[in-house]
């Protein structure tokens, strides 16, 4: 006869693969405060091990097992409920994500929380915080939320009771102004003056910001490309990883962001340069299996990009000079700056203005955006028109 599944034991398994029982049970009612005692234990080896633990918290009665909760959460700080949740977090989120939440942490989490208990956090405390939060960050509410986060895991671990932010009302907008990014990208004319220039200027650049405004891929994504994720045959590129930055501050290759690998069409117009790009280096002796990457033949950081797009800009602005010098009454204008990512952008802007039949989903699709709302929310501002396939459409474009 099967054994009768047990509600209160869970069974669950790490990032690692390995595999935990998780105990979650009803210890009985205070006789001080009237309330319910529950108690959860996690990382247990087996069914048996999460049975015996249970029978031994029961065995103390919910009177023993509240004044060990008050007195575990009484000597726990915030610091330890950071370290412990950390932990945690390293088992589910990249490196370049725990980077980020250190440098939350350190700079506006610990300074103001750090030694503080757990169970003491008033809301009037947090309102200030995230209240002084939005006075001074546009991204104030992934601040506020990390926070948050630590506290939910402590309520979970027992350490306090109550959820501060329940009473605190979160700040709407911040005051600082947020960048505008509304043409952060670029018209079909502007794009190919910009590939002409890139051209002119060196053939890996122009190869890789090619690549970057025709597969519509993130920046690091491009640089963590290899020649073999490059099919010349079925004319697609792989995209499935990234250059990132480790919490140790060291350059790292990453899983892509969301975790989705995609496979995008490459355009006739990225084919014939890729093709001749490899050929170029096979010429110049460069056998490295990154198309992207150092004199040394190792990753470039994310940043190199920045780098790049700021000499070209210098680039075209003294052509421009030297022209207009020579031909005043035919004044040339340097090209309008945009961000690498914006690259990313003028692609999704540009196949929905290619062809019949592009929706969302599409765009999802060829930027690897976790949900469809994503392109919904970024590229409103296109007017949408009846298109036709992704490939015909890049292949429109003619850039």
């Amino acid at each position: 006869m099967p054994r009768k599944k047990d509600p209160e034991i869970t069974e669950y398994k790490l990032k690692n693969g390995k595999k935990f029982f998780r105990l979650r049970t009803y210890i009985g009612i205070s006789p001080e405060t009237g309330k319910a005692i529950k108690v959860t234990r996690s990382k247990l080896k087996s069914r048996k091990e999460a049975e015996e633990v249970r029978r031994e918290l029961k065995a103390q009665g919910p009177g023993t097992i509240r004044k060990k909760l008050e007195t575990k959460q009484k000597k726990i700080t915030v610091r330890d409920a950071y370290n412990a949740w950390l932990e945690v977090m390293r088992n589910d989120v990249r490196s370049s994500t725990i980077r980020r939440i250190k440098e939350t942490w350190k700079n506006q989490i610990e300074p103001e929380f750090g030694n503080t208990y757990i169970s003491n956090i008033s809301p009037d405390h947090v309102q200030k915080y995230v209240n002084n939060l939005a006075s001074k960050y546009v991204a104030y509410k992934i601040m506020a939320n990390q926070l948050h986060r630590i506290i939910k895991y402590a309520i979970f671990r027992h350490w306090c009771d109550k959820d501060p932010f329940d009473f605190v009302i979160m700040p709407k907008k911040s005051a600082i102004a947020s960048r505008d990014n509304t043409l952060n990208f670029y018209e079909l004319d502007e794009l190919k003056r910009f590939l002409d220039v890139t051209k002119k200027f060196s053939p890996m650049t122009y190869t890789y910001f090619l690549t970057v405004a025709s597969l519509g891929c993130r920046r690091g994504e491009a640089f963590a490309l290899n020649w073999s994720d490059i099919d010349f045959d079925k004319r697609t590129v792989k995209i499935e990883r990234t250059v990132a930055i480790d919490e140790n501050d060291k350059k790292t290759i990453d899983d892509v962001k969301n975790g989705i690998h995609h496979t995008v069409p490459m355009s006739d117009h990225l084919y014939t340069a890729l093709k001749e790009y490899q050929n170029y280096c096979h010429k110049i002796g460069d056998n490295c299996p990154m198309p992207f990457h150092t004199k040394k033949g190792d990753y470039m950081w994310s940043s190199q990009s920045d780098t790049w797009i700021r000499a070209i800009y210098r680039y075209d602005a003294n052509q421009c000079k030297e022209w207009n010098d020579k031909h005043p009454q035919d004044e040339k204008k340097p090209l309008r700056k945009i961000t690498p990512h914006g690259l990313r952008h003028t692609l999704a802007t540009l196949l929905y203005d290619g062809t019949n039949g592009i929706t969302p989903k599409d765009i999802q699709f060829v930027l690897g955006h976790k949900t469809p709302r994503t392109a919904m929310r970024i590229y409103t501002h296109v007017t949408e028109k009846q298109k036709k396939g992704i490939k015909s459409s890049i292949n429109n474009l003619n850039f």
